[in-house]
């Protein structure tokens, strides 16, 4: 049961990531443009050249419905979004609005956990390919979340989230597989809504070199896995 160790190992690390940078060094990642950038060319390769290939293979089986959960990704962050935006111009963020947020983050971080486990199924390569993406839109947070937690265990409890998704794929191994295509099409969605606006030229300016880097790197990185594959 290799693929249980890996899977738990790397969710483990993405909640631990998570909970860092969010608590200790979230300011000054959070301000540097150039990693932020990077993270945004690496995920747009990979949400291109291999998520939306594998989304593609469910569609031959299950039929095109299967990016309807894709657009899903999209359209419900977008609401949540714009919801928790109204609360805050109206009258500051009221508890309701926040834990509309922190309730969407937690489920989409679990569903990463759960995915995790259906790319340890298929090998190495393909997990550290939706690893590495994944550790770094955490790290970076390309969407900031400031959740505030007051309670401490409240807080570990989100933040492991993605641990909780990967003990719950491989509990409910024959359902997480069988629900692998829906899930990757809403992960890939909500990951694109996200990089595609906070990557978009602004008034805080994206660095176009560091994108084009990351573009380049990992594009260079899914070429070599399907030369090994």
């Amino acid at each position: 049961m290799t693929f249980h160790l890996l899977s738990l190992v790397l969710a483990g690390i993405l909640s631990f990531a998570d909970y860092v940078t969010e608590h200790i060094y979230s300011k000054r990642i959070r301000t540097n443009q150039k990693l932020i950038s990077f993270s945004a060319g690496v995920a747009i390769s990979y949400i291109i050249l291999s998520l939306f290939p594998e989304i593609s293979t469910f569609a031959l089986i299950d039929g095109k419905n299967i990016f309807l959960y894709a657009l899903l990704g999209v359209v419900s962050l977008n609401l949540v979004e714009q919801y928790l935006s109204k609360g805050i111009q109206i009258k500051n963020p009221t508890s309701y609005h926040k834990n509309i947020h922190i309730i969407y983050f937690f489920a989409y971080n679990f569903f990463i956990g759960i995915v995790l486990v259906n790319f340890a199924l298929k090998g190495l390569s393909h997990t550290l390919l939706f690893f590495v993406p994944f550790l770094l839109y955490i790290v970076v947070e390309i969407l900031p979340q400031e959740f505030g937690f007051k309670s401490s265990i409240f807080k570990v409890f989100y933040f492991m989230a993605p641990l909780f998704g990967a003990f719950a794929g491989i509990i409910y191994t024959d359902f997480a597989v069988a629900a692998f295509g829906e899930l990757i099409s809403f992960v890939t969605g909500t990951l694109l809504y996200i990089v595609i606006r906070e990557s978009l030229p602004s008034d805080k300016a994206e660095k176009p070199l560091y994108f084009i880097i990351g573009v380049l790197f990992y594009t260079l990185i899914i070429f070599m896995s399907w030369n090994l594959a």
